[in-house]
């Protein structure tokens, strides 16, 4: 299928209910398929990937979830329900973000690959109208550009005395409450990764020990140039990146609020970064719907 007949046939699905469809197409989804590279090394492994478990606004075409879902999404859970039971835990520090979910997501999908669930929220990107009332009108309708998918990994639970090897020590309150909802989440569409399992890299600018045995003057010696000579970055820890916004999150391991929670500083593509970093909560409730949903 090309890439209009793919959007046709999302929608089409969507409206008629038809989870052998949605499966056929979540198997398609470029996200999943590199899942399924990353953890087995081929990329058949998604074609191999199956359905256990879907969730539709008005409940045509539902799949109850699989009983050994990570997330413990009750059987008899319907969308509404089981979009609440997953973000029951960390409900409180962010409604802004539930009710980006709330308004945005169409349906979710329980994925088994490669003995591993993940969790697919399924939404429209590039909407410049409002979405339809039924998804049954989801066919004729053509302010949305496609259908995609934020996926969910399955949650990594860490003790508060748990430690995590490149920081050194544990992930810190909120980080690790966040990380037992989804471990990672991700969406294709948009280029946006957040990673709470692992920790990337911290800021990529300028040292000393960079530049050793090169003469200095060779280097223009910009603002963060200077930060880094003095060692502002070094606990600095990547953990989320937007392509479609051209920016990259960090945790500063070094400036925390009074909950002990690292705050998030902004690094732009092009090298530059603002500080004083923003709350962790605050920065998820209130800049990551605008990151996935465009809201």
């Amino acid at each position: 299928m090309d890439t209009a007949e793919t959007h046709h046939a999302w929608r089409a699905a969507l409206a008629d209910g038809d989870p052998y469809r949605v499966e056929q197409l979540l198997r398609r989804d470029p996200r999943l398929v590199l899942f399924g590279y990353a953890w087995s090394g081929t990329g058949e492994a998604a074609e191999r990937a199956e359905l256990r478990g879907l969730l539709l606004p008005g409940g045509r075409g539902d799949v109850p979830f699989a009983a050994d879902s990570p997330w413990g999404i009750p059987a008899d859970a319907d969308f509404a329900d089981a979009l609440e039971h997953v973000w029951a835990p960390v409900a409180d520090n962010c409604p802004g973000f539930l009710a980006a979910l709330r308004a945005e997501v169409l349906g979710l999908a329980l994925i088994a690959m490669e003995d591993t669930y993940l969790l697919g929220y399924l939404y429209l990107t590039g909407r410049t109208g409002g979405l339809p009332r039924d998804l049954r009108d989801l066919p004729p309708y053509t302010g949305a550009n496609a259908l995609a998918v934020l996926w969910g990994t399955a949650p990594t639970r860490l003790g508060p005395t748990d430690v995590v090897p490149l920081l050194e020590e544990p992930l810190p309150a909120g980080v690790r409450d966040l990380a037992a909802v989804h471990s990672s989440i991700t969406s294709f569409d948009v280029d946006f990764e957040l990673c709470l399992d692992r920790f990337s890299t911290t800021l990529r600018a300028s040292t000393l020990a960079d530049h050793e045995g090169e003469d200095p003057d060779d280097y223009a010696e910009t603002e963060d140039f200077t930060r880094a000579l003095n060692g502002e970055f070094d606990r600095w820890v990547q953990f989320c990146t937007c392509g479609s916004a051209c920016e990259a999150y960090f945790l500063d391991m070094a400036d925390r609020d009074p909950h002990d929670i690292p705050r998030v500083t902004l690094a732009n593509m092009d090298g530059t970064s603002e500080r004083p970093g923003a709350p962790f909560w605050t920065w998820f409730d209130q800049s990551v719907p605008s990151l996935l949903f465009f809201v």
